[in-house]
């Protein structure tokens, strides 16, 4: 007692300490506990969940009904979406006799050759379908049934490329098949077809460029599936005014810029100019009619424009060059949809 007198404030001070800790130590207990009913609260709802979404669908009628109405509906849709390719599912390919796929070969090359030919396009130097390799040996087997699909497919893309009519090919390239160096197609998990990548360059117009992508797109007969198209203008300047062609057979010189964009705006300095009407003479119709022979079309009357005068596209005489990387697919078989 006598310590606790002769220093009041350290004994106060170690008094209020010791009333601090036991709250502490009661909020601490206190609180520890709501936490371990709050984790057993989880755990417990948690089991609830996982238990729920393990057991089967409740035994009625009407769940039982609508299960089967629903997996019903499920497997047509799939169907019907897998029936939309069976045309691009060739099934089995058999073995070609070589010789035979060698001749067919070199009449797909021929057919190919005359169609660059008739729409004056170029041909790359010993030009023969992506499939130089055979162009002096036979090839095996076991690989002309894949080879030959192949080569129905690029020939039919070809063909369509010729119909665009560019004015040049430059380069075709065909990726080998495992087949060709001893191997064999293993379908992946989920895989749905086989891809047969090639890759074409041409130069030609902006409209044959788009007239070959646009016939790619065309799944009539092959499934095409463009990987890459990358284009290269022919310069890096953009056109000039004198770039400009105009309608009509013989060559017009190029109007003064003043008179392209007379209805358009006034240059400075120049001032508008309204135009007064002339009025005809009189028989002047009738003169210009008779002054056209039997079976042409009488002069342009004054009030028509003058298509020589119009500024046609000058973007569409550029030359472009053309990368294109493309897969011809071939569907695998359809697998049979497992029951539930």
């Amino acid at each position: 007692m006598n310590l606790i007198k002769s220093n009041p404030f350290v004994s106060a001070l170690a008094g209020i300490t010791a009333v601090i800790c036991a709250a502490l130590f009661y909020l601490a207990s206190k609180g520890s506990g709501k936490y371990v009913d709050a984790r057993a609260a989880f755990d417990e709802s948690t089991a609830a969940v996982n238990t729920s979404e393990g057991i089967p669908l409740y035994p009625t009628v009407a769940n039982r009904d609508g299960k089967r109405k629903a997996l019903g509906e499920y497997r047509q849709s799939i169907a019907e979406l897998s029936g939309l390719f069976d045309k691009y599912r060739p099934g089995p390919l058999g073995e070609i006799d070589p010789q035979t796929f060698t001749n067919r070969l070199k009449t797909a090359n021929a057919e190919v050759s005359e169609a660059f030919k008739s729409a004056g396009s170029e041909l790359p130097d010993n030009f023969f379908l992506g499939f130089e390799d055979y162009a002096t040996k036979l090839a095996n087997k076991e690989t002309t049934g894949v080879l030959g699909y192949q080569l129905d497919g690029m020939k039919h893309a070809l063909l369509g490329l010729a119909d665009a009519r560019p004015s040049q090919l430059i380069r075709i390239h065909r990726e080998p098949v495992p087949e060709e160096t001893g191997g064999n197609f293993e379908p992946k998990p989920g895989e749905v077809a086989r891809n047969f990548a090639c890759e074409l360059t041409f130069r030609g117009s902006e409209t044959s460029a788009r007239k070959f992508i646009s016939y790619l797109g065309d799944t009539g007969t092959y499934y095409y599936v463009v990987r890459c198209v990358k284009i290269l203008n022919e310069r890096d300047t953009p056109p000039q005014v004198k770039d400009a062609k105009f309608e009509g057979d013989a060559p017009a010189a190029a109007p003064a810029a003043a008179d392209i964009f007379k209805d358009v705006f006034i240059l400075p300095g120049a001032e508008a100019v309204p135009e007064v009407p002339v009025p005809a003479e009189e028989g002047a119709a009738e003169e210009g009619a008779a002054d056209a022979a039997p079976g042409e079309e009488p002069p342009a009357s004054a009030g028509e424009v003058d298509s020589t005068r119009i500024l046609a596209q000058v973007l569409g005489s550029e030359e472009i060059t053309v990368f294109v990387r493309f897969d011809i697919s071939m569907f695998l078989p359809s697998k049979e949809i497992p029951n539930p």
